[in-house]
């Protein structure tokens, strides 16, 4: 009999959500075990940031599934280093934080870790050769995000929203764009579901990788965000890049490649023969839905830990 995996709740700064929670959820919908609610965690969770502790034993009956930043590898892991196996689920794992985070498997006896960048896992693969490494795509709640009207009965011509205005200033658009942007805070964009019902009433979109908008962060590596699936479910049509992980996993380039250049043209284009586009966006939400939600990797990542031994429910 392997070991029980059980996830721990992420840690809620200030009482806000954060995407890590939202998957521990998913876990624990799909039947997954669960550590129980730690009343003592708010005392030392601040601490958790600046210690870096040694594993002090680790339990042969039970490993900790945590959800983890690779620019707060030791919070969100503490303090089930200590006196477990943790597994860990890693985001956002740039060039600058790989070596540190090999030095981590090593001082805690990391057995198991999965990777939403492939580039990423490929690279720890190189490093920690005796650790099981798997990929798993980014996802997504795709409940949370409606299909919207038929695009040409969107009132939203461009939604303007996150780090892609850096690469496109919706200021510079021919004054016949109707633009809703983030930027503007009196447009009230402030929660989610302010975000989805937006999406769901616009027409165009840009959407680009932090290899695209934040290359010095990115240092090449080129990965799958929720942006791309909160786009395909919201049936607008996504203007930008599409990143080599989503193409793999839906089959096709559901993105209108951007030409930086001409892009007021190219958007005038668009709006012009919105209709063409209509079949483009149908297809993207119905493979978002079969294939972006966050319970179909929830499975996946079970069925792996399973073949390894672990136990999952």
């Amino acid at each position: 009999m392997g070991k029980i995996i059980k996830a721990v709740k992420p840690f809620i700064y200030q009482n806000n959500s954060n995407f890590k929670l939202a998957v521990y959820k998913k876990w624990e919908e799909c039947g997954g075990s669960v550590v129980s609610l730690r009343p003592l965690e708010k005392y030392y969770e601040r601490l958790s940031y600046h210690l870096d502790l040694p594993s002090l034993w680790q339990s042969s009956k039970e490993a900790r599934l945590r959800f983890v930043e690779g620019a707060s590898l030791r919070f969100d892991t503490f303090p089930d280093y200590l006196g477990y196996e943790v597994v860990p689920v890693v985001w956002d794992c740039w060039p600058r934080y790989v070596n540190d985070m090999e030095r981590w498997f090593e001082k805690h006896h990391v057995r198991t870790a999965f990777f939403t960048s492939s580039q990423t896992a490929d690279k720890m693969r190189e490093l920690c050769p005796k650790v099981h490494i798997y990929h798993l795509p980014e996802a997504i709640e795709t409940e949370l995000y409606h299909a919207g009207k038929n695009l040409s009965d969107r009132s939203i011509d461009y939604l303007e929203f996150g780090r892609c205005s850096r690469i496109l200033d919706s200021s510079n658009f021919d004054k016949s764009i109707k633009v809703l942007s983030s930027r503007n805070e009196a447009m009230g964009l402030h929660t989610r579901a302010q975000l989805a019902d937006a999406l769901a009433d616009s027409k165009i979109t840009l959407a680009l990788t932090r290899l695209d908008n934040q290359p010095e962060l990115a240092e090449g590596i080129d990965t799958l965000t929720q942006r791309y699936w909160e786009c395909m479910l919201s049936g607008v049509v996504i203007l930008g890049r599409a990143p080599k992980e989503l193409i793999d996993i839906i089959g096709y380039d559901p993105v209108v490649h951007l030409d930086k250049e001409y892009a007021n043209e190219q958007i005038l284009d668009i709006l012009a023969n919105i209709e063409d586009y209509q079949e483009l966006v149908d297809r993207n939400r119905k493979s978002a839905l079969e294939k972006g939600d966050w319970k179909l990797r929830i499975r996946q990542m079970m069925d792996m830990l399973e073949e390894l031994g672990y136990e999952c429910k």
